[in-house]
């Protein structure tokens, strides 16, 4: 290959490795082919954790001399090589002067080494790169052909690593929010334009499981019975329909749109699951974006919730809200879950008489005179939108 043949593979591959982690061995191997070098190490000194994003052509040993040298006794000149920029060490220090040096005689000798070139990728007070690349002890220095080479790759480096970096946060910020939505105590499903899940909350899951009125596939959410099944899609197909409008219609659409509902029956016993579809925010421009989210993009969400499951409610938001002994919540919120006082007795292991001093030192504390009110406060207060808590209300003491 020509030698600017050399340098797109070098690019081409360097942003590939910003998609692909994996892809930084094929990467830096194009990079050292392109400037002629035998060996090259791009090292990382973030806080306290210190690691080697990739090597090639050394022997892992000699890796990780290299890059003990480069954290623990960075040379001067090559701290104060400006960042973006390529400097060969012949440029910065004389040959004698560099075999009398600690990183040669701790890493690069024992690599077999001799001339090398840095670039400093990263500098910040969180993070430094560092891109070394070296040639055998016997082969000539770097030519300034050679430092240009890697000055034309050395920017697109720069950006691959803070591509990489914006994508690790992206995906992290990402999980966490799927983290949230499997903890809610509502089953969610997102779905994308195809109306095929693309997330389902363990909620939704075990709901799905049981065939609790709702069937999840990997293409396919369905009702089950085929009438519902029709009703539920067309809700979610108006969401993705906001999708594809002109941006005056989608804008103002959005601003009216309502959670769709539709119900989803389940075995006689049981009261229909109630099913709300909800659009998100729709992208800027229709058309081939909209074909992007074809692939898998979620663009509605599908929220599923039981009405007769028992409330999740927070025991501990009861007694740091009104001063209730943790016996007092407990009767609270079994009251607001529809228990009588016996049962709520019954099940709190204590009589009858106890379950009234409880209840009429509840009424007081929370300035209600009635049970409904009382319960409409519960429900006001300690609602638990999220699975932290189990729900369980416990026999412990007051």
């Amino acid at each position: 290959m020509e030698h600017a043949d050399y340098l797109h593979a070098a690019v081409r591959l360097v942003y590939q490795a910003a998609l692909d982690a994996r892809q930084w061995d094929a990467a830096l191997g194009s990079v050292a082919n392109a400037i002629g070098a035998h060996k090259s190490l791009l090292n990382e000194v973030a806080g306290e954790a210190t690691g080697v994003i990739v090597s090639a052509g050394f022997e892992p040993a000699h890796v990780r001399l290299l890059h003990h040298e480069m954290v623990s006794r960075m040379p001067g000149w090559i701290s104060a090589i400006a960042v973006g920029a390529s400097l060969r060490q012949s440029s910065a220090i004389s040959d004698t002067d560099f075999r009398r040096s600690e990183l040669y005689n701790e890493a690069v000798r024992p690599a077999g080494g001799f001339y090398g070139i840095v670039a400093p990728l990263v500098r910040t007070p969180a993070r430094q790169v560092y891109l070394s690349a070296g040639r055998e002890l016997g082969a000539e220095d770097f030519s300034t052909e050679d430092v240009d080479a890697l000055n034309v790759i050395v920017p697109h480096l720069i950006n691959s690593l803070e591509i990489g970096s914006r994508l690790a946060r992206a995906n992290l910020y990402a999980q966490s929010l799927l983290d949230v939505l499997d903890r809610a105590n509502v089953g969610i499903i997102l779905f994308d334009a195809a109306l095929r899940p693309v997330f389902v909350n363990r909620y939704a899951d075990a709901l799905a499981a049981h065939g609790a009125g709702v069937v999840v596939t990997k293409n396919n959410v369905a009702a089950s019975k085929h009438a519902e099944t029709r009703l539920l899609q067309q809700a979610m197909a108006q969401c993705v329909a906001l999708h594809r409008a002109k941006p005056a219609d989608r804008d103002s659409g959005l601003l009216r749109a309502v959670p769709m509902r539709c119900y989803l029956s389940r075995e006689p016993s049981r009261p229909a699951l109630v099913a709300r579809v909800m659009p998100f925010a729709t992208p800027e421009q229709p058309g081939r974006d909209m074909e992007r989210r074809e692939a898998g993009t979620a663009c509605g969400a599908l929220f599923l919730s039981e009405p007769d499951r028992p409330l999740a409610l927070d025991v501990d938001a009861l007694t740091e809200s009104f001063q209730l002994s943790r016996r007092e919540a407990q009767l609270a919120l079994l009251i607001a879950n529809g228990y009588g006082l016996a049962e709520a007795a019954s099940t709190l292991m204590i009589g009858i008489g106890t379950a009234r001093g409880y209840l009429k030192q509840v009424l007081g504390k929370t300035c209600t005179h009635r049970r409904a009110e009382l319960v409409a406060l519960v429900l006001r207060s300690s609602l638990c939108a999220f699975g932290f808590a189990d729900g369980r209300y416990g026999n412990g003491g007051e």
